[in-house]
């Protein structure tokens, strides 16, 4: 009998507050959604992020502004831009932004404020990091080749000729490359290396080079591109190497590993 009194006062008070969430709703108070508060890419793309609005009161203004390492961004300042109107008081916004190359790697945010005409506002923030692309990784650096697996060798053979160990790869940023080949080694130098260039998707290098006494010899090779980062670029390709004889056939696969040179 004593449970009822304990009952009844735990059923009032979930009336009581029940009651106040829904008198305290402000059915004109407009609504924000993002379709995402995190976008991750390399310089140079665009990135596209949605922002839908239901605002019962109208829109009288819709800012964004952005920051940089949590410091206001003066140059962007503050854009003041108009959503399209869906019908039903509801709205959308399309934000696009290209990622710079200056932000690489550091805090980038927007924020999304929504003011109705009552002066009613919401706000939705978005962070952007930005990486660099793969060529920006590749002209960057300097590199050294330090490994050309022969991966159809059973098992995989390490076969990096002992003349190229000391080799250092110079990729420009206007698609030209040069080596510095080091002390006169056997037949290094032979094939003078001009010009590279990596696919806009990323998975295919190509480089292009010419025989030192017969430059109009031109050979192009494409490599598929296994990995690009600060600290290694892996990609494979396939040479026939049938004019060697056996073991060797018209399908060899080599993994060229370089890596960042001192």
């Amino acid at each position: 009998m004593r449970l009822y009194p304990f009952t009844l006062l735990i059923a009032v008070s979930l009336f009581v507050f029940t009651g106040c969430d829904k008198n305290d709703a402000d059915p004109n108070r407009p609504i924000l959604d993002i379709s995402t508060d995190f976008v991750k890419n390399k310089s140079d793309r665009d990135v596209e992020v949605v922002l839908e609005m239901t605002v019962p009161g109208g829109i009288k203004n819709f800012l964004i502004t952005k920051g940089v390492n949590l410091k206001p961004d003066a140059d962007f300042g503050t854009d003041t831009v108009a959503p399209a109107s869906l019908g039903d008081n509801k709205f959308r916004y399309i934000f696009h932004y290209t990622l710079q190359r200056p932000e690489i790697d550091k805090l980038v945010g927007f924020n999304f404020k929504l003011i109705d005409n009552a002066g009613r506002i919401v706000e939705k923030d978005l962070t952007v990091h930005t990486e660099a692309n793969g060529a920006e990784t590749i002209y960057n650096r300097r590199w050294n080749l330090t490994s050309t697996l022969r991966i159809t060798a059973t098992p995989a053979a390490e076969e990096l000729d002992p003349c190229l160990k000391d080799n250092i790869y110079s990729f420009a940023k206007d698609s030209t490359m040069s080596v510095n080949y080091g002390p006169s080694c056997g037949f290094d130098g032979l094939n003078v290396h001009d010009k590279w260039q990596l696919s806009e998707d990323e998975k295919t290098f190509t480089w292009e080079y010419f025989n030192l006494f017969n430059p109009a010899q031109r050979t192009t090779e494409v490599f598929n591109v296994r990995s690009i980062s600060s600290s290694q670029l892996v990609m494979d390709i396939t040479i026939d190497l049938s004019w060697l004889g056996p073991p060797y056939t018209d399908k060899e696969q080599f993994v060229y590993t370089f890596k960042p040179a001192p």
